[in-house]
């Protein structure tokens, strides 16, 4: 311990400071402490060495050299303010502290006297001391210091700081001016560009964009565009402002820049479209071939030669008429002529004959004879047709009886007779009409099937036998069986005949040969291999083998079918292979010519002889059943086997494994004659009745291990497996070892098993295995790499080399000999081994040839012991294997129930949410506040420093106080000022405060994150940084200490705010909004009773809904939002969108709509915003196969070969009369543009009139009558009771109406009678008047006329015709 003697000026005595402690060794430590080294000094006495002597100075009321005698004079204290006392001969004297004098320090200094405090600063005095209140620009305990106020850069853009007292002076760069160099020069002010050019202010200068045709630094200079000499062919250039101005006058060139030459063939003078060749003021034309003229107006007549034979018709290829198509008009294919040949003709001059039978047009083997403009087809029987193209139906007629089915065929019919039911009597015959009745008293055998027969008129019957019998009536047995390991060789057959082989078989043997035909170096096998049909041919250099999927060796019956015959074929029906069958073809070349060797006479069945069973895959003798053997179609009959062939007739068959023989879960395998138990591990024995022992590794945390020798099989392929059981994540499980160096590790690594060689380590499955059940791992080498599988997963492969034992090798299991370090596999193992097998052999844990340590049996696994109480509050425990679990009350956690769950018994009051602490726990919401705030107190509890705040917000108010907290000239501050959040700290190591802001604004109505630290917690000063939502935003200029003194002060929490506060931290301890008496140590008390608003809420800004027009209105917090409808649009939804304002339509003209808009698309367009073209080719009318082509608002149609026209209605060239049509029915035939034309006479229509209009298709006949169609017109055989030329009448109306002719005919009548006695009296009457009046002699005229009008009603008498 050191210490440090102070003395003060003026003060009688000194005091001792302890500064620093140390321990430092050695004797020169020791000399140094001197004397002191024993302690001399006793009752606290404090020894100081001098040189080789040292000096007690004793505490008050002790004395003397070793302060072992007391004073009395201090025993009672005398000396004030914590003056020491020390003895003085008779009396005492006081050593005071700084700050004090006086005999018994009873006066205090004032330390102010000798003006300590500098630069002007005022001195104020203290006990023992004095404090210096700086005036501003200086600081230091003294006020000694100049404040630099440099340090934070005030001067902006790189600007340099001088500094003074009390102030700064920025000099500023060029470009800059202001107190802080922070405004930028504006150079343009001036205007120094001139002629309208734009000016732009830069950082010390300015540049000029000059406008067009002005350059220089201020653009005062007029370019002279004409410098360059721009006009050409001698034109005189003028010069503009940034242009200039070409007087092309006389040059005979024109343009800009008198650079184009007037052209004379503007005026397209040239027809025909001939091109125009320009000249020094005149043109030439060059013509198209086919005209001529100075223009090219003369077209040439290249039919005036007639060159068209047989009456075919010249067309000009100049002639634009000819084409249907105006488009297809080519200028550079006008010149030359088309002949337009007659039907029957063709060539360039209609000259060649056309051979109508070239295309084949007769079907169905039909003969094909050429004629002008014509064929005929002679067809073969059962076809008819023009072409052929029909087929007779022959079934048309039903010739078939009985219900028969009729299938027509070309030319003829077949009958398919019905099935007979059960007890009917079946048909035959052509026609299906004679029963058959040849079954009657048949003789079939041993369930076979009889089928009648009829031939030549006479009844039969066949049998179709089952499986395994044959002959006639069925009565021999086909059945044989092989028990035992042997063959039959059958008799000699002939190699000349097509090699075949038929028949059926079951087994459950998965190897064994069926058939051998040939000898050693020439054969054809049918075998079982691997439990699936294999075929193979071997003749001279040729081998091919076959092989069908799927096994057959399930006891089930299979029926096979193998033939060579220019290829290997093998057909295999079974129940897998559905309806149809199985098979496999080879057609090798090498078989198509091959020829069928001498030694194929000899045959085998069930197997071969012993040097011909090397060339089969399975090399053994079949075992099971055979029947229905047939060898190139020959029935092969079991009876005629020779004696001692070793079969046995029929089939016999013992199910072994029906009664389930196995236990343990074991397969039963059945082997024909026997059985054999595949048991599952660690099972074995015949029946699996047995189990492999397995040990414990580490029981009771013991350290165990086992070991073997392995050196008695060297070479052999790698492979282990093993059932492991375990808890333990990690462990070694096998390591190999050469002279005690291991190169092969087998290992658990968080619970997946990893594999280690002598290059590289390798996981060989994300499959966790240290569960606490039991799982089955099996590794093994192959060809490189290591095949691993768990259980009954999927087998996985991994590279993995370099794996083969070696004599004196030793296998380690479970762990490795004391001494050894296991840690890089993860220590020794702890679980269970079962059934271990390594290089194939199964390793007892009892026959330890190396050594082993600690191993148990299996039945001492580890338990667990009661008698500690492992769970605790009440938690009940359970055991597992090697482990326990805890059932927890509801209000624990933990593995031993050890923590407790705060939050289980809802604390928390409603509107809160519960969140558990390890002491405690916190009741968190959020409240709405309107400067009510509220006030905390820590009181001591915090225990860390606080060097963080943290909070969350929600506000509209720019400015606003939201936490703050200070003690004695220390605060903390955090608030709002013009919607930033602005922080001031003060600390005790701080003479001014600190203050920065966020660099975004918060007061937007959403959440935000707060935070704000320090930015270098461990130190006990650094700079403070600010971040919001999680994004740094502000950090302060100068450095800071923590905010402790929190711990003891008062805590105001928005006392000035309005808005929303969530989570509030002071360091990590919550500011709850309730009094929730949670138990935690470290918690802010709240103080008060002040009701706080729990949950967010704003002012009602949506009611009443201030959105107009539907819209919705959006509540953002204080503030509101309109939702529009669609088409409403401004703060308010007030205003109409104009949906046309953004010119939605691509063609036409827009309509504004509310929330839509229309086009109208011109025509040939469609689509919401006339963007499509329309498809005018829907629907479209082309004719004769004719294409076609859209267009605008049209289409046209691309004629095939021989049609024109605007929709190829026409025929090209165009028909004649008489030459090319022949109108039918008296038609009249015209000819016009598009060629001849029938006209129809009445009755009939079609393009040749030859179709009689059917004038009954209408049904003109009403009330049920019978239309009969006549020539051009039709009649109605009307229903009884109607009448009618459409039997539209009813007989019965028109006898009700004859009453009413009765009454009118005799009124009519009456009438007339009375208009001819007036008219008679009436000429009386006349002509007594005239014979009174005298003699009347008529003229001429009335003479002529009274006879022309008499003359037309009656005969006028002889007499009066003199009148």
């Amino acid at each position: 311990m050191l210490f440090l003697k102070v003395c003060a000026i003026g003060a009688p005595g000194c005091i001792l400071i302890r500064v620093a402690s140390f321990q430092p060794k050695g004797t020169a430590f020791a000399e140094m402490q001197g004397k002191c080294h024993s302690s001399p000094c006793r009752n606290g006495g404090t020894c100081e060495s001098q040189g080789l002597d040292y000096v007690c100075h004793c505490p008050s009321g002790y004395q003397g050299r070793d302060c072992g005698t007391p004073n009395p004079y201090c025993v009672d204290e005398p000396c004030l303010n914590n003056g020491t006392c020390y003895a003085n001969g008779g009396g005492y004297s006081c050593a005071c502290l700084p700050g004090f004098q006086g005999p018994r320090c009873e006066e205090d200094l004032d330390e102010c006297v000798s003006q300590p405090c500098r630069n002007g600063a005022i001195c104020v005095d203290d006990a023992g001391a004095y404090r210096c209140f700086c005036v501003p620009g200086f600081q230091g305990y003294n006020c000694e210091i100049d404040i630099d106020e440099c340090a934070s850069r005030p001067c902006e853009n790189n600007g340099t700081c001088v500094n003074g007292k009390d102030r700064y002076v920025c000099e500023c760069m060029l470009g800059y001016t202001g107190e802080n160099c922070e405004v930028e020069i504006d150079e343009c002010e001036s205007q120094p560009c001139q002629n309208g050019a734009t000016c732009h202010d830069l950082v010390g200068r300015h540049t000029c964009d000059c406008l067009p045709g002005f350059e220089g630094l201020g653009c005062e200079v007029n370019i002279d565009e004409c410098a360059s000499q721009p006009c050409l062919n001698g034109g005189t250039c003028n010069d503009l402002v940034d242009s200039y101005d070409c007087n092309c006058r006389d040059t005979g060139f024109t343009g800009l820049t008198c650079g184009e030459e007037i052209l004379e063939c503007n005026s397209n003078p040239c027809q025909n479209n001939a091109t125009c060749q320009e000249e020094i003021n005149r043109y030439t034309c060059i013509c198209w071939n086919g005209f001529e003229g100075e223009h090219c107006e003369v077209d040439v007549d290249e039919c005036a030669a007639r060159p068209c034979r047989n009456g075919g018709r010249c067309l000009q290829k100049s002639d634009v008429s000819a084409y249907g198509d105006p488009t297809d008009f080519n200028y550079a294919n006008a010149a030359g002529y088309l002949c337009v040949c007659p039907p029957g003709f063709t060539g360039e001059t209609c000259s060649e004959d056309v051979d109508d039978c070239k295309y084949l047009p007769c079907r169905n083997g039909g003969t094909c004879k050429d004629q002008t403009n014509a064929y005929q087809c002679l067809c073969l029987p059962g076809f008819t047709g023009v072409d052929c193209e029909v087929n007779i139906d022959e079934c048309q007629s039903e010739p078939c009886q009985n219900g028969a089915r009729c299938e027509d065929s070309v030319s003829g019919y077949k009958c398919r007779c019905p099935e007979a039911g059960p007890g009917e009597v079946p048909w035959g015959g052509d026609h299906c009409e004679v029963p058959l009745i040849g079954c009657r008293d048949h003789l079939c055998e041993n369930g076979a099937t009889c089928a009648p027969l009829l031939v030549e008129g006479q009844h039969s019957y066949i049998c179709h036998c089952s499986p395994g019998f044959h002959g006639s009536h069925c009565s021999h047995a086909t059945t044989f069986s092989f028990s035992r390991q042997s063959f039959v060789p059958l008799p000699a057959l002939r190699p000349d005949r097509l090699p075949e082989v038929h028949l059926r078989f079951r087994t459950t043997l998965p190897d064994g040969v069926l058939f051998y035909r040939g000898d050693g170096d020439s054969y054809l096998t049918l075998e079982v291999t691997g439990g699936r049909l294999r075929a193979a041919v071997a003749i001279g250099n040729a081998e091919i083998y076959l092989s069908l999927p799927g096994l057959v060796h399930d006891s089930g019956w299979r029926d096979v079918h193998l033939v060579l015959n220019g290829s290997l074929r093998l057909e295999l029906r079974s129940p897998g292979c559905g309806v149809t069958s199985c098979w496999a073809e080879n057609g090798s070349a090498t078989l198509h010519h091959l020829r069928v060797p001498a030694s194929f006479s000899e045959a085998f069945v069930g197997g071969t002889e012993l040097g011909y069973l090397g060339n089969t895959a399975s090399q053994v003798g079949f075992v099971g059943c055979v029947q229905d053997l047939a060898i190139d179609s020959v029935p092969v009959l079991p009876q005629y086997f020779p004696e001692g062939s070793g079969v046995q007739m029929g089939c016999s068959k013992t199910d072994w494994c029906h009664s389930e023989p196995c236990s343990n879960r074991g397969r039963c395998v059945d082997r024909w004659t026997s059985f054999y138990c595949d048991c599952r591990r660690p099972f074995y024995g015949d029946r699996c009745e047995k189990e492999h022992p397995s040990w414990t590794f580490g029981h009771e945390d013991t350290v165990s291990y086992a070991s073997y020798d392995i050196g008695g099989i060297p070479g052999a392929r790698f492979a282990v497996s093993f059932l492991l059981r375990s808890r333990k994540r990690d462990g070694l499980l096998l390591q190999l070892r050469r002279k005690g160096a291991p190169y092969f590790t087998i290992y658990l690594q968080a619970s997946e098993v990893h594999i280690r060689g002598p290059s590289h380590d390798q996981t060989l499955a994300s499959i966790l295995v240290a569960t606490g059940e039991w799982c089955l791992l099996i590794m093994e080498a192959r060809n490189g790499s290591i095949a691993f599988r768990e259980g009954e997963r999927s087998e996985r492969s991994f590279t993995f080399l370099g794996v083969a034992a070696e004599a004196g090798d030793v296998a380690f299991v479970g762990g490795l000999p004391e001494g050894e370090d296991t840690e890089p596999w993860g220590g020794h193992f702890k679980g269970c081994l079962q059934d271990l097998r390594l290089f194939g052999e199964h390793l007892k844990v009892l026959n330890i040839t190396a050594g082993a340590r600690d191993l148990e049996s299996a039945d001492q696994v580890l338990t667990v012991s009661l008698k500690v109480e492992l769970c605790k509050n009440g938690g009940r425990c359970r055991v597992t294997w090697n482990d326990f679990t805890c059932d927890c009350p509801s209000n624990f956690t933990g593995r031993r129930c050890e923590r407790r769950v705060w939050c289980a018994s809802d604390p928390c009051a409603a509107g809160s949410r519960c969140k558990d602490l390890p002491d405690g726990y916190e009741c968190l919401s959020n409240a709405t506040f309107e400067n009510d705030g509220l006030q905390y107190k820590a009181n001591g509890s915090l225990v860390d420093p606080v060097t963080r705040i943290s909070m969350e917000l929600r506000t509209r108010e720019e400015n606003g106080v939201i936490l703050r907290a200070f003690s004695g000239a220390e605060f903390f501050c955090v608030g709002l000022l013009n919607s930033s959040l602005l922080v001031k700290i003060r600390t005790g190591n701080n003479v001014e405060a600190l203050a920065f802001t966020s660099m975004q604004p918060l007061s937007d109505g959403d959440w935000h994150q707060v935070r704000v630290a320090m930015a270098d917690p461990q130190q006990g000063s650094s700079r403070w940084m600010m971040a919001v939502d999680g994004e740094r935003s502000g950090i302060s200029l100068a450095a800071a200490g923590d905010l402790s003194f929190l711990n003891e002060s008062t805590v105001y929490l928005a006392e000035n705010f309005t808005g929303c506060l969530g989570e509030v931290r002071v360091g990590e301890v919550y500011l709850p909004f309730l009094s929730d008496g949670a138990p935690q140590s470290a918690r802010f008390v709240r103080q008060g009773a002040e009701e706080v608003r729990l949950g967010c809420t704003g002012s009602p800004v949506c009611r009443p809904n201030p959105c107009l027009n539907n819209g919705t209105c959006e509540d953002l917090f204080d503030l509101f939002g309109c939702v529009c409808a669609p088409g409403w649009e401004g703060p308010r939804c007030q205003d109409d969108v104009d949906e046309c304002a953004s010119a939605p339509c691509v063609r036409g003209t827009c309509t504004d709509l509310l929330a839509d808009f229309e086009c109208k698309c011109p025509r040939g367009y469609g689509g919401k915003a006339c963007e499509d073209d329309l498809d005018d080719c829907r629907g479209h009318s082309c004719m004769n196969g004719g294409s076609c082509v859209d267009g605008v608002d049209s289409y046209t149609c691309a004629c095939p070969p021989n049609f024109t026209g605007l929709l190829c209605q026409w025929i090209f060239p165009s028909p004649r009369c008489e030459h090319d049509v022949q109108c039918e029915n008296g038609a009249t035939c015209t000819e016009a543009i598009w060629g001849a034309n029938c006209t129809c006479a009445p009755g009939f229509t079609g393009d040749r009139c030859e179709v009689e209009v059917d004038e009954c298709e209408s049904n003109p006949c009403q009330h049920g009558g019978s239309c009969v169609d006549r020539l051009d017109g039709f009649q109605c055989v009307c229903m009884p009771g109607f009448a009618g030329s459409h039997c539209e009448n009813s007989k019965q109306e028109q006898k009700e109406g004859l009453p009413l002719l009765v009454v009118a005919v005799p009124v009519a009548c009456c009438c007339i009678l009375l208009a001819a006695v007036g008219l008679a009296v009436m000429a009386l009457t006349a002509r007594r008047k005239r014979q009174s009046e005298g003699t009347y002699s008529p003229s001429q005229q009335e003479v002529a006329g009274a006879r022309l009008e008499m003359d037309s009603v009656l005969k006028v008498p002889p007499e009066e015709r003199l009148i």
